[in-house]
């Protein structure tokens, strides 16, 4: 007979308990994925991951426990931007989002039954709450993991990935196509491009919704500080007077997109890459990575990273052809809404 599992509400004193089941977790993940960062596998370096967590007004979590002993966490924070936010575009206003580093199960309890009744438990107050999108990030090398929230009615949305700033060797581009660093005189062109990018993300089989016109000023307000900060750049293709695609890029420390318990230190973050789908298949998109990589090694970065759409036919198969490697997927359920009224009446 299998052994009850008893959840409850996660406190304070059990943020130690959590980081040593994270750090262990984290050291099996590395043995899949090397490329991992190693400090987390000390569990005082998952205390910092989730010591957020457990003091944040927006997040709430639990734990399960088996005769008394801890068998997993999870956490949920609430995502509250506003729907004209840059975020927006990528991250639903009141969405549920339980973090790479908010979850997991100890080795030697049953995963499924262990993760299947924290997502039980929390579930049902995040619903309850009016939030009836939930994304999880998971390792993307457990497959475990990729069953157990398949069979809670998750499906995967945005891979998380990486690759060396090594060089490319990629082939010449055409003599009439030339990379340049973008200026500030140039915001108009990169917004555009950015444009174009909401646009092809809101075609099938991806279907995002097209938000740009409430979110443009904020997205500008990005820009701008892309354009403006040492440690970021914009690099564009052009022809002429036409502007083909661009790749713009964040350091760490000037912006944090990606995940810290996935990210080694020294990473730059490539925030967009975009060429326009009239020219794409020509080379434009390999020179402007090709581009973003030497800008990379120069300034000193060891690693880039980026999230994509999994769904997208074209992004997913470019970058992974060019050396990426999946770190985390960002899997999603959609509740049904009509459960918040459409209920038994005795």
């Amino acid at each position: 007979m299998a052994e009850t599992i008893t959840v409850r509400d996660a406190v304070a004193g059990d943020l130690d308990g959590c980081a040593a089941l994270l750090s262990a977790r984290h050291a099996r993940d590395r043995a899949r994925t090397a490329v991992l960062p190693e400090r987390f596998e000390r569990a005082e370096a998952c205390v910092e991951l989730l010591a957020p967590l457990f003091g944040s007004g927006t997040a709430n979590g639990a734990v399960a426990e088996v005769g008394g002993e801890l068998a997993g966490f999870m956490f949920g924070q609430r995502a509250m931007h506003a729907p004209d936010h840059w975020l927006a575009q990528y991250v639903p206003p009141r969405s549920l989002g339980v973090p790479v580093h908010g979850h997991g199960v100890a080795e030697g309890f049953d995963l499924p039954r262990v993760y299947g009744s924290l997502y039980a438990q929390l579930a049902a107050g995040w619903t309850a709450g009016g939030f009836f999108r939930h994304r999880i990030g998971i390792p993307a090398g457990d497959p475990e993991q990729r069953e157990v929230w398949f069979q809670l009615g998750f499906g995967a949305a945005i891979t998380y990935a990486v690759r060396d700033v090594s060089p490319l060797g990629s082939a010449a581009l055409a003599s009439d196509i030339s990379i340049r660093e973008a200026t500030v005189e140039d915001q108009g062109e990169v917004e555009r491009l950015e444009q174009v990018n909401s646009r092809v993300h809101n075609q099938s089989p991806v279907f995002w919704p097209y938000v740009w016109d409430d979110v443009a000023e904020s997205a500008s307000g990005l820009t701008s500080y892309a354009l403006d900060r040492e440690h970021s750049a914009v690099f564009l293709a052009t022809r002429g007077m036409e502007t083909l695609g661009m790749q713009l890029l964040f350091s760490g420390d000037a912006i944090r997109l990606g995940s810290g318990l996935s990210t080694q230190e020294g990473s730059v973050y490539l925030n967009h890459g975009i060429v326009d789908p009239d020219v794409r298949g020509g080379g434009v998109g390999t020179a402007l990575l090709e581009q973003s990589l030497s800008w990379a090694r120069e300034v000193g970065y060891q690693q880039m990273t980026l999230h994509y759409a999994t769904m997208n036919p074209s992004g997913g198969p470019f970058w992974q052809r060019h050396g990426f490697t999946p770190l985390e997927y960002a899997v999603e359920r959609q509740i049904d809404e009509r459960v918040a009224w459409a209920r038994p009446r005795d």
